[in-house]
């Protein structure tokens, strides 16, 4: 092969591998963009609440005795937003390199029940609003534990958070190509009449993405709603 053959084929590889880095960029820069808009939205709805709550506090005497209903509804805003806030921080550091991420072979039925345990043990005996829908034996995922089982936890919370009392959540896990995916279908993941999936779960999808993995969202016509976390199976 003579030396101009090498020479272009050198170039295209290396053209090849500009392309692709530039590609990943891309999709880095479009994800922090998306995390930066929905931090501001969501911030702004958090002070336009604490607005709210201030107003009646100001407001006439009639109002003083309903200061202590305001100031808890004060407080419960502002560290819902301080939690999100650390969440942002915690990303923003594993995103920078100043956390390390530890990528291990993880048992999926341990890690399955550690973030199902507490709400399949209903105190009263009723039935739990929670259905894991598994088939053993179940695959070990390469992830990194801490980080999959906060993202997992956040995820089961919100949805028995703001769905209905009476409304199920679904847990179902599925191996396909190498890949585990667990879905879970709620009715809702954020407040009632938010439309959009709510910041903390694109934070969480952002702890996922580091990690080699994926997470989608969608929303169903019978009005409930999907997120699916995506990870490799571990060899």
């Amino acid at each position: 092969m003579s030396q101009q053959a090498l020479s272009v084929k050198t170039l295209s590889a290396i053209l090849q591998q500009l392309q692709a880095e530039n590609l990943e960029l891309q999709k880095y820069s479009s994800a922090q963009r998306s995390v930066i808009e929905s931090l501001e939205r969501r911030v702004g709805r958090s002070l336009q609440a604490i607005q709210h709550y201030l107003s009646p506090i100001d407001g006439s005497l009639e109002a003083h005795d309903n200061w202590q209903t305001y100031l808890n509804l004060m407080q419960h805003e502002i560290s819902s937003l301080c939690d999100l806030m650390a969440d942002a921080m915690l990303l923003q550091k594993l995103e920078a390199g100043k956390v390390d991420i530890r990528l291990e072979s993880i048992a999926l039925d341990s890690l399955l029940a550690s973030v199902t345990r507490h709400l399949l043990a209903t105190k009263d005996g009723s039935t739990a609003r929670l259905i894991c829908e598994t088939t053993p034996p179940l695959p070990s995922i390469l992830a990194d534990r801490e980080l999959t089982e906060s993202v997992l936890t956040e995820l089961l919370a919100r949805s028995m958070k703001y769905s209905d009392p009476d409304s199920p959540v679904v847990l179902a896990v599925e191996s396909v190509a190498g890949q585990v995916l667990l879905r879970i279908t709620a009715q809702r993941f954020a407040p009632q009449g938010d439309r959009d999936f709510a910041t903390e779960v694109l934070l969480c999808c952002r702890q996922i993405e580091i990690q080699n993995g994926q997470v989608s969202c969608k929303h169903h016509t019978n009005g409930l709603q999907t997120v699916v976390v995506s990870l490799p199976v571990s060899e």
